[in-house]
């Protein structure tokens, strides 16, 4: 296997040949199945079938856990608050149920991010919105919108990891209450997102740098 970066890995397996398109078609059918699905089973089986693709593609779990580590915390709060909001057993089987949830969607969308190239996703995006081209659509612009909003993913992973590691060498793990260690997490969250709009304001002048929509309309550079 290739060295892995955080956003792409090169393996030659189905996963990754599969068309970029029929990859986001699934994610999206995917998605509306996690948020229709209303029982245990229903949720076990869509589930299972991430982790079945995640086998198939290669991806090493121990990657795969790592980038998961901000969307653990993010399922620790929803189990926390469904528990506080009905403490009995139902509360808990509901707030695991909607933290599973959470965890097998962006897993899902993990698995699209691994294995499928940046110019792939954005050719495959704007493939299939080009119907609202007769519409007058920006269809170039929402394709680019939506393959960055799919590349953020692993960023943020990145960033989440990077601040958790600066506040451990800060000592504020040491802190041994329940509320204190809560604070950290949001102060870790907060800091997350000032990081993300300062990458998305260097990414903006990048793409000004480079004269992103001069023209009418994107090329594609062919491929061998």
């Amino acid at each position: 296997m290739a060295a892995f970066g955080f956003a792409y890995i090169d393996e030659n397996t189905p996963v990754h040949r599969c068309d970029a398109r029929a990859k986001l078609l699934l994610l999206l059918a995917c998605s509306i199945g996690v948020f229709f699905v209303r029982t245990g089973g229903g949720l076990a089986a869509i589930a299972t079938a991430v982790v079945l693709l995640i086998v198939l593609a290669r991806i090493p779990f121990g990657i795969m856990n790592k980038m998961l580590v901000p969307v653990y915390a993010l399922a620790a709060f929803s189990l926390l608050f469904n528990v506080l909001a009905q403490p009995d057993v139902d509360g808990v089987l509901r707030g695991l149920f909607f933290a599973v949830r959470m965890v097998v969607l962006v897993a899902a969308s993990f698995i699209v991010c691994l294995t499928t190239r940046s110019n792939e996703l954005l050719d495959a995006f704007a493939d299939l919105i080009s119907p609202l081209r007769a519409l007058k659509a920006p269809v170039d612009d929402i394709a680019l919108m939506l393959a960055l909003s799919v590349r953020f993913i692993p960023l943020v992973e990145r960033e989440f990891l990077s601040i958790r590691a600066a506040q451990k060498a800060r000592g504020a793990e040491s802190a041994g209450s329940l509320g204190r260690r809560l604070g950290i997490v949001g102060s870790a969250f907060a800091s997350l997102f000032v990081g993300l709009f300062r990458h998305a304001d260097a990414l903006a002048l990048s793409m000004d740098a480079r004269c992103y929509g001069a023209a009418d309309r994107r090329t594609r550079l062919p491929r061998e």
